[in-house]
């Protein structure tokens, strides 16, 4: 099909009135300085196991929904549902699923259920049948996590058809998809130099580490690395979150300086926060007598003791 002239036509005419429009905040500066929400757009997230790619990413998207009222659909093949959304209810509430009244949890869970669907991972799904599943659906944002969890071809032709599908839905639908993926093994082997702070700690991912390799850099929007010092005892509960590809800077956004990414607080496990800011703070309800949460910026003994008792999902 030939691209219709007035499409172009429009598109000049709105860029040079300043009428272009930049994606959706979720109200903290300098993570959106970096990243935008877009609608229509194909996203890639990598990162080595157990960083907390999909507690991360549910954080991001709950603070879309509360700001902008955006429905997700979620395929996690390694994450039981249940456990995901009593992260999200306390993230939204700020509290502990077992400091809530049962009645409240209940309450939780229906807010969180008009936001978000969870597909059964019991299946094994194709590509294929999850697109199918996100087309005939009402949502904004679609997740799949990971790559590297669904049934499909282990092979440079299989990863091109994988991400030639994901563009073409995008496209089709003007469905936002998040992809989660694993890194390869030389790059779980990277560390840190010995004349740097964290030397001998893992190294973070880049956009080619990803299994599957530079394709996966190549054909996304958006590319986000999350990362964690694991074993690190003060940074090993603090993400570092680099951006490392935005292909439409018009509507916001911006590459991460490599050896300055944001870095965010996990707060005992009740909600990210960057600068001492965190979007769900306002929604902490006055039935419930919460307080906005402070950043940990000190790990002494007793904070770590604190850390110990926490079902951090790690």
């Amino acid at each position: 099909m030939i691209e219709q002239g007035q499409n172009i036509t429009q598109y000049l005419q709105d860029y040079h009135e300043g009428k272009i429009v930049h994606g959706l905040a979720v109200g903290i500066r300098r993570l959106d300085d970096e990243i935008r929400f877009k609608q229509g757009q194909f996203n890639i997230v990598n990162g080595l196991d157990n960083v907390g790619k999909t507690i991360f990413m549910l954080w991001y998207f709950l603070c879309l929904s509360v700001k902008h009222n955006l429905k997700w659909i979620i395929y996690s093949g390694e994450n039981k549902s249940g456990q995901l959304v009593r992260q999200l209810i306390q993230f939204y509430t700020g509290k502990r699923l077992n400091q809530l009244k049962i009645s409240e949890v209940f309450k939780y869970e229906i807010q969180i259920a008009e936001w978000f669907t969870f597909i059964d991972n019991k299946n094994f799904y194709k590509s294929t049948d999850l697109f199918k599943i996100f087309n005939e659906s009402n949502y904004n944002g679609c997740l799949i996590d990971p790559y590297t969890g669904l049934n499909r071809k282990f092979t440079h032709e299989g990863n091109y058809e994988f991400l030639n599908e994901c563009r073409s839905f995008c496209n089709k639908t003007n469905k936002t998809l998040y992809v989660n993926t694993h890194v390869v093994s030389e790059a779980a082997r990277k560390i840190y130099g010995e004349k740097h702070k964290y030397a001998g700690y893992n190294y973070p991912p880049s956009k080619s580490d990803s299994e599957g390799g530079q394709p996966f850099g190549n054909r996304t929007d958006d590319f986000i690395t999350l990362h964690r010092l694991l074993g690190h005892p003060s940074m090993k509960y603090r993400t570092l979150f680099f951006v490392r590809k935005i292909k439409d800077t018009e509507t916001g956004g911006q590459v991460t300086d490599i050896n300055e990414p944001l870095e965010f607080d996990f707060n005992g496990g009740l909600g990210f926060t960057l600068d001492g800011q965190n979007t769900l703070s306002s929604t902490i309800k006055d039935d419930l007598e919460l307080k906005p949460l402070s950043t940990n910026l000190t790990f002494d003994e007793e904070v770590m003791e604190m850390y110990k008792q926490k079902d951090l999902p790690f």
